[in-house]
């Protein structure tokens, strides 16, 4: 079966993709570049996940979730009010996303290669959940953008990736159960933070926010106003870790660790854990999308000539 298009650009500039569409973006091992101009529509971007290759020992598998072992890459974005609406599921970003006053943009189980930048314009209700941005990247923010009811939840921040967004409006933002790891501190300004786990060296600066429930690897400074924080925590009896197994796999919590039930108590009845895979929504190995996918496939090699059929067996299941 041909695809509809070859390019994620022809997609987008096609007339016959309107607001509103969804497009599949398959597995590749080469990434898909996309015009640096303004995206000038808003649409569903769903890919495959990300560490689904058995063979790449810098990044490795979580085997059994998906058959397709490339990625769905897009090479770089750049957003503006016409983009507004826009998701991305299951996708990687090998170049930086831009911001330039797209509001209701949604990342979730994506995999960010590169950077997160708010350039300009006002940005509504930007939502990065159960995402993992890896190795030093950043999401930030200029001193031309306004940013509000910026939502991060049920993200692993890795190898010293961070936020560094010191100009937060608004009473809406929300950084939860999001883990980090590195020599990175984070800067947020006029936000929630809590039930995350900080196995960050530098401590983190944090203006006008409500600080609960959260694990500190640095010895942080808190407000008076802070309430049932834990610090100068040994991250070593925290995560699994390790050196095997995929990398977002060893952000899961051991055994016996302190962040096990010590998250926010949700309504009087939940008490979650801290950290990425905690909460009511937590993140999900590999990114892989809440659709159905094939997670097995056998298919003959040869057929005898002539034959009218073919057996083929594979495995599905619904990630919701």
């Amino acid at each position: 079966i041909l695809a509809d298009f070859t390019t994620v650009t022809a997609a987008i500039s096609s007339a016959s993709v309107v607001d509103g569409d969804t497009l599949h973006i398959e597995s590749s091992t080469a990434s898909y570049p996309v015009s640096g101009n303004v995206i000038p529509k808003s649409l569903v971007y769903i890919g495959v996940g990300y560490f689904l290759d058995p063979a790449d020992a810098g990044a490795p598998a979580n085997t059994g979730l998906q058959v397709a072992t490339g990625l769905s890459n897009l090479q770089f974005l750049r957003l503006g009010a016409a983009a507004s609406g826009s998701k991305f599921i299951g996708i990687t970003f090998s170049g930086s996303l831009y911001m330039n006053g797209a509001s209701n943009v949604t990342l979730d189980r994506c995999f960010v290669v590169s950077g997160i930048y708010f350039e300009n314009g006002t940005n509504d209700n930007f939502q990065f959940r159960k995402s993992f941005i890896a190795n030093s990247n950043q999401i930030s923010m200029s001193g031309t953008a306004t940013v509000t009811n910026f939502i991060c939840e049920n993200n692993i921040f890795f190898n010293h990736a961070f936020i560094n967004m010191p100009n937060l409006s608004g009473s809406g933002n929300i950084f939860r159960n999001n883990s980090m790891s590195g020599g990175n501190g984070m800067t947020l300004v006029n936000t929630y933070v809590a039930n995350n786990i900080f196995s960050v060296n530098p401590q983190c600066s944090f203006t006008n926010c409500t600080i609960k429930n959260n694990l500190f690897q640095a010895n942080q400074t808190l407000p008076g106003s802070a309430t049932n924080n834990q610090v100068s925590v040994n991250m070593a009896n925290v995560f699994v870790g390790g050196s095997t197994g995929s990398l977002d796999s060893r952000y899961q919590l051991k055994a016996g660790s302190p962040a096990i039930g010590a998250g926010l108590t949700i309504g009087s009845v939940v008490t979650p854990d801290c950290g990425a895979f905690g909460a009511t929504d937590p993140y999900k190995l590999s990114g892989i999308p809440n659709i159905p996918t094939i997670y097995t496939l056998n298919v003959p090699i040869s057929i005898p000539s002539g034959s009218p059929t073919m057996n083929v067996s594979f495995s599905t299941r619904n990630n919701n």
